[in-house]
């Protein structure tokens, strides 16, 4: 230690001591018993007797009782205290009782009048949850006097009384005495005449207090321990923020139904036609509300079905988009800024999917843009869904490291826990919250009604009326609304035996001579796969994607247990 911070500790100490010395010289208590009557019900009933020599003029004393602690997990524990009396000299006197903190504040006296000299003060409160419940026997740990009394105690003793079918003998109680954390042992409980435990101390300096810990038989106090409801009661009543994740729930729910429930769905009819002037990434959309990679692979193959582009596969798993001359004219403007950043230049006519590693990212987020920018052109939605979505994820988020940092300050993992519940409340609601118009919900039956047409519609098994032929048109037609509903391979299975040509916008590289439905289910699903991985690729430089997916109770101690607090003159 250096010799500035040697100094610094003495002064400090210097001021600490003369801080005592300065309210011993004012007032200090000569005596302090505490009588504690234990009923059947387990219920204490415990007067103070504090007698205070008062050497200056004062109003009287304060007096505060914890009634709250914590675990060391950080758990709230509450007893019920609910004071009877006060008394001056077996007289009655002026006082105010109110809640601070987690203690109860007694302040006696009169505010237009001083006293001086010896006085005695009466305080007496019932007290109910303070037992603590093992296997065999009931622990009562109580702190007498506390141990912030800023004042000397020149005497202090508890007696501890019980009912008649507690046998003293086999009662055990011993007692701490000194500062908070000292288990420095005090006098064993003495057997009196009357039938209780009898525990006393010397003077006890400012800082230092008395703590009795009794254990008796649960046969001979047959207190029934708190249920199962009573325990979630009182846990509730001691930690209100365990309810903060159900607040949370209704919160959100209430704003889920106000702001992020769609309107109500009609009958889903089978559709046998993808919905008018709407492509296959739009589909895609609104059906989760949500942009993912399968979407844009999804409008990739419907460019290709409308002639604007061929795919080849040379060898497997290596795929190469040709440009193809037919007129740009009826793409949307999501669809054209896809096949933009396909061919990003007008020279290029053929690119190859590893090709756009690294490079295609860039493009997304103008992809993307276009593509909600249309649904909420055509009244499908008044918002981004996306936007929307995120602006829940950022609230949940934000509320995990929230979690860490209130949890450190209050030395309470029960406090991190609901505030980290609360946060992945907010993000399960996160993905219902986008809200889709009713022209939205109107276009989204037409989907579920395709979508429903494309998984039951199966070779020999179900007809719907009026469906239309089974052919090489109508599985092209579908097969990239198929993909933007994950059902590429249902879709392409129910083909099996009917297609033997392979779709004119693709060339493989088996080479077979009979085409099969099955592959090429399998070949479609690893190059959607391969799009995806590519389309978000970026480099390590980048730093980011540009796509987003989808006090402790117990005893050993002086100090500690129930009970306890200080005050001092005023």
């Amino acid at each position: 230690m250096t010799p500035s911070i040697r100094r610094i500790a003495f002064v400090s100490w210097l001021l600490v001591l003369s801080v005592s010395f300065v309210a011993a010289a004012d007032l200090r208590i000569q005596d302090f018993s505490v009588d504690i009557l234990v009923d059947a019900s387990g219920e204490l009933l415990i007067t103070e007797d504090i007698t205070v020599r008062f050497l200056t003029p004062h109003h009287g004393i304060e007096r505060f009782i914890p009634i709250s602690g914590k675990t060391p997990w950080g758990e709230n524990i509450k007893i019920d205290l609910k004071l009877e009396d006060i008394q001056l000299d077996g007289g009655s006197v002026a006082y105010t009782s109110k809640t601070r903190g987690s203690d109860r504040v007694f302040r006696i006296g009169d505010p237009d009048r001083t006293i001086q000299g010896t006085y005695d003060y009466s305080i007496r409160y019932r007290v109910n949850r303070a037992w603590l419940f093992h296997e065999n026997t009931l622990q009562l740990y109580w702190n007498v006097t506390g141990n912030n009394w800023d004042i000397p105690i020149e005497h202090a003793s508890a007696t501890i009384r019980f009912p008649g079918s507690v046998a003293l003998a086999s009662v055990s109680g011993i007692s701490y005495l000194g500062y908070e954390g000292s288990t420095g042992r005090g006098s064993s409980g003495e057997p009196t005449g009357s039938g209780s435990l009898y525990f006393q101390s010397g003077i006890l300096y400012p800082g230092e207090g008395l703590t009795i810990d009794v254990s008796i038989p649960r046969e001979m106090l047959p207190i029934a321990p708190p249920t199962v409801a009573q325990r979630v009661l009182y846990f509730l009543d001691a930690n209100r923020y365990a309810a903060l994740p159900i607040l949370t729930f209704l919160v959100m729910w209430f704003l889920w139904a106000k702001l992020g429930k769609d309107p109500r769905k009609r009958v889903i009819a089978p559709n046998f036609a993808p919905p008018r002037d709407l492509h296959p990434g739009a589909v895609g959309v609104l059906i989760d509300d949500r942009i993912d990679l399968r979407d844009i692979s999804a409008m990739l193959v419907g460019l290709a079905v409308k002639g604007h582009l061929s795919i080849k596969e040379p060898k497997k798993d290596e795929y190469v988009f040709v440009r193809q001359p037919n007129s740009a004219d009826t793409l949307s403007p999501a669809e054209q800024a896809l096949f933009d950043a396909v061919f990003d230049t007008p020279e290029i006519e053929e690119r190859s999917l590893a090709s756009l590693e690294q490079v295609f990212y860039k493009s997304l987020p103008t992809i993307k843009s276009r593509l909600v920018g249309q649904l909420i052109e055509k009244g499908y939605y008044k918002n981004n869904p996306e936007r929307t979505r995120g602006f829940y994820i950022g609230i949940g988020l934000f509320t995990l490291p929230l979690a860490v940092y209130l949890g450190i300050q209050s030395a309470s993992v029960y406090l991190a826990a609901a505030v980290a519940i609360s946060g992945l409340v907010i993000l399960a609601f996160s993905r219902f919250m986008p809200r889709k118009t009713i022209q939205g919900v109107r276009m989204l039956e037409e989907i579920l009604g395709l979508s429903e047409y494309i998984r039951k519609a199966e070779v020999n098994r179900i007809e719907f009326h009026n469906a239309p032929e089974k052919g090489p048109d109508l599985f092209e037609q579908l097969l990239p609304y198929a993909i933007a509903l994950n059902l590429t391979k249902v879709w392409t299975r129910q083909f099996d035996g009917l297609l033997t040509e392979p779709p004119q916008w693709y060339t493989g590289h088996s080479g077979a001579p009979v085409f099969n439905a099955i592959l090429f289910s399998h070949t479609l699903s690893g190059m959607t796969r391969s799009m995806q991985q590519t389309f978000v690729s970026a480099p390590r430089s980048s730093g980011k994607s540009a796509f987003s997916g989808r006090s402790s109770f117990g005893g050993g101690f002086s100090g500690g247990g129930f009970g306890g607090g200080g005050g001092g003159g005023w």
